[in-house]
């Protein structure tokens, strides 16, 4: 009797321990399958993020090439630019000689007739 209960109990250990391993492993396949799902979401996550950097990477490069250029263009036309302010400039400065000169050979011509009155009057 004592035998037999011993075999009981072993028996029952034995499908306790079974049981337990099989719990055990499925534990184990669970915690494994979560982790790879959480892994690949998170590797998602990542994914998407290295993809919008790498988007920004390359927009950043554009908009540094255009602004570059909007840059040399816009360097361009203020040269242009002053270039042209001068020349205005220039040509105001002689507008102003050429009224000078308008207002002295007016003077000389006013002169001159004065002198031609005045001598054709004593004459």
């Amino acid at each position: 009797m004592l035998s037999r209960l011993v075999k009981e109990h072993q028996d029952k250990q034995s499908r306790y321990k079974d049981q337990q391993e099989k719990r055990r492993k499925e534990a184990l396949a669970s915690v494994q399958k979560l982790t790879h799902t959480m892994v690949d979401g998170i590797n998602l996550g990542v994914e998407t993020a290295y993809e919008n950097q790498r988007k920004l990477d390359q927009e950043s490069k554009k908009l540094l090439s255009r602004s570059t250029k909007y840059m040399k263009q816009t360097s361009q036309w203020l040269s242009l630019v002053e270039g042209l302010h001068n020349t205005l400039k220039g040509l105001g400065d002689l507008e102003q000689w050429a009224k000078a000169i308008e207002a002295d050979m007016g003077a000389v011509l006013e002169t001159l007739e004065r002198v031609h009155k005045d001598s054709a009057s004593e004459t």
